[in-house]
């Protein structure tokens, strides 16, 4: 059996794809991925992408069939910003920016919210919806290379869903 992948979009993918959409909007000179960034990258990129799922030991109820399924899990998604610039006040400035907008977009704004808040996946016979989020933490790295500055943040948010 092959399956089509391009016939469901499950989580994390489906809210991969909608912080995307919302992170393209930003800036439209901001070149935007769906993966981690890499050194080939263009000079301001932002990458979103799935790091992690866990699912909360506490929620496997009885009578969901012959597995054990948990109730509640925590996907990781990850927001790296990328800045290279050769001057390096103007590098870390621009940064500091694109860091807190990232941020900013994930706590205010409204459009983002109601779509994280919507997404919901019918599969095999459960509805996988979410339940809540929240920026988990954000980290900064800088470096300097030939003579170029570096400058990226990684932004962690999690995002519990119920699966029922």
């Amino acid at each position: 059996m092959t399956f089509d992948s391009t016939s469901v979009i499950v989580f994390p993918n489906n809210a991969v794809n909608v912080v995307y959409d919302a992170t393209q909007l930003l800036d439209p000179d901001l070149k935007v991925f769906r993966r981690p960034l890499r050194n080939t990258d263009p000079r301001q990129s932002v990458g979103v992408f799935a790091s992690q799922w866990v699912p909360d030991q506490e929620s496997f109820e009885m009578g969901r069939g012959p597995f054990h399924e948990p109730t509640l899990g925590s996907y990781l998604i990850s927001i790296q910003t990328f800045v290279l610039d050769f001057d390096e006040e103007r590098g870390l400035a621009t940064s500091s920016v694109l860091s807190t907008l990232v941020r900013t977009m994930l706590h205010r704004n409204a459009a983002l919210g109601v779509a994280l808040r919507s997404l919901s996946v019918v599969l095999e016979g459960s509805t996988e919806m979410t339940r809540r989020f929240s920026v988990r933490t954000q980290r900064f790295h800088s470096n300097e290379i030939d003579g170029d500055f570096l400058y990226v943040s990684t932004l962690e948010f999690w995002l519990e869903t119920e699966r029922s």
